[in-house]
């Protein structure tokens, strides 16, 4: 009974994540983490952001897009549709080869190496996977892409015989511009703010 009270006294017991790739979680790298504070932070939109991508291994281009306007988005890779609404969750074929489904189906577009939140929430991940494995310390730089600033992280990567650069930069509203690691390269190509809210309606 004495367990009970102090239990009520003491109220619910706070939970830490012991996942070393969490948003919020630093790497001790100053570069890097500039990066991710903005990853972590990213706009909601409105915005349109168009990608050029490309899956290294075979040398298989693709096209990418994020538009995001409040609780709606809509991210098309390759192929794959993905609405993600308040009226619901689908994934559709963008050459209508097959019907649209409910839910967000990652492997509609596993050939792309990435996944529905490749412009910030994965990249960060992927980032902070990076940071874990560099060989030295990240450089910083700035860029443009689709006349955006961005800012970028350049981290040295060992493979045991090699030791080869990957990248990756952020616009300031915390969408990515670029990655370029080691399995794909996806760069922005094409941005504005606003959208067509057209392209949310469920199908």
């Amino acid at each position: 009974m004495a367990s009970l009270l102090t239990g009520c006294q003491l109220g619910e017991r706070p939970y830490f994540s012991d996942d070393p790739y969490a948003a919020g979680t630093p790497t001790g790298d100053p570069v890097v983490d500039a990066v991710l504070a903005k990853l972590d932070a990213a706009s909601t939109g409105p915005l349109t952001a168009g990608y050029a991508g490309l899956v290294k291994f075979g040398s298989t281009e693709f096209s990418a897009s994020v538009l995001l306007d409040g609780d709606r988005r809509l991210v098309t890779l390759s192929n794959a549709i993905y609405r993600d609404t308040p009226e619901g969750q689908q994934t559709c074929a963008a050459d209508g080869s097959r019907p649209c489904e409910q839910g967000l189906l990652a492997a509609r577009a596993s050939d792309t190496q990435l996944t529905v939140d490749f412009y910030a929430a994965d990249a960060a991940t992927r980032l902070r996977r990076k940071a874990a494995a560099k060989v030295g310390p990240a450089t910083e730089r700035t860029a443009t892409f689709a006349g955006q600033a961005a800012t970028c992280a350049d981290l040295p990567i060992s493979d045991g015989a090699t030791t080869f650069t990957v990248s990756y930069c952020v616009l300031d509203n915390g969408v990515i511009a670029l990655i370029d690691d080691s399995d794909v390269r996806i760069e922005l190509a094409l941005y504005l703010n606003s959208v067509d809210a057209t392209q949310f309606t469920l199908q």
